[in-house]
C-alpha cells in the first residue's frame, strides 16, 4: 500500500472515532475540541484559547456559544479586566470530557492492541519519532525529490 492509501485509512479511522464519539456525546469534535482544552486549564480566558490554539474569535465565539447553550461551560468576567472572559467546564462538562477521555483511552488501547507486542512498540517508538521531527507548516509545501 502506497503513502497516500495509508495516509487515508488512517484519515478513515479517526473519522470513525470522531463520529462515534459525536455519537455518544452529542457533541461535534471542535466542540470537544475546545470544551477538553477549558476543562485542562481549569480555568482560561476565550482570548488564550483563540491565541494558543489558532482559533478565529469569530468561530470561537459560535463554538462558545453552543457549549454554553448545552450547560457545559460558564462564561465569567474577571475582576482584573471586565473585558476578558473566563471559561470554566461546568460540572456537566467536565462529566463529558471525561467519558470522552475514557473513550479515547480505550480506542488508543484496542487500536494499539490489534499488534503483537514487539510491533506495537516498534509502531509506537516510530510515531514518537514522527512526531518529533515533523513539521506542519511545511506538509502542503512541495518537496524536491
Amino acid at each position: 500500500m502506497d503513502e497516500n492509501a495509508l495516509l487515508h485509512r488512517i484519515i478513515d479511522i479517526i473519522h470513525y472515532k470522531n463520529e462515534y464519539q459525536l455519537q455518544t456525546s452529542g457533541i461535534p469534535s471542535q466542540e470537544m475540541y475546545v470544551l477538553e482544552r477549558i476543562y485542562l486549564h481549569s480555568n482560561i480566558l476565550s482570548k488564550d484559547i483563540s491565541n494558543k490554539y489558532n482559533i478565529s474569535p469569530s468561530t470561537l465565539t459560535g463554538i462558545l456559544d453552543r457549549l454554553e447553550n448545552k450547560k457545559l461551560i460558564e462564561r465569567l468576567r474577571t475582576n482584573k479586566d471586565r473585558r476578558s472572559i473566563e471559561l470554566i467546564a461546568t460540572e456537566n462538562g467536565k462529566a463529558a470530557v471525561q467519558k470522552h477521555v475514557t473513550e479515547d483511552q480505550m480506542f488508543a488501547r484496542n487500536l494499539f492492541d490489534s499488534l503483537v507486542p514487539q510491533k506495537k512498540e516498534q509502531l509506537k517508538a516510530l510515531l514518537e519519532e514522527l512526531l518529533e521531527n515533523i513539521d506542519v507548516g511545511s506538509l502542503f509545501s512541495p518537496k524536491s525529490q
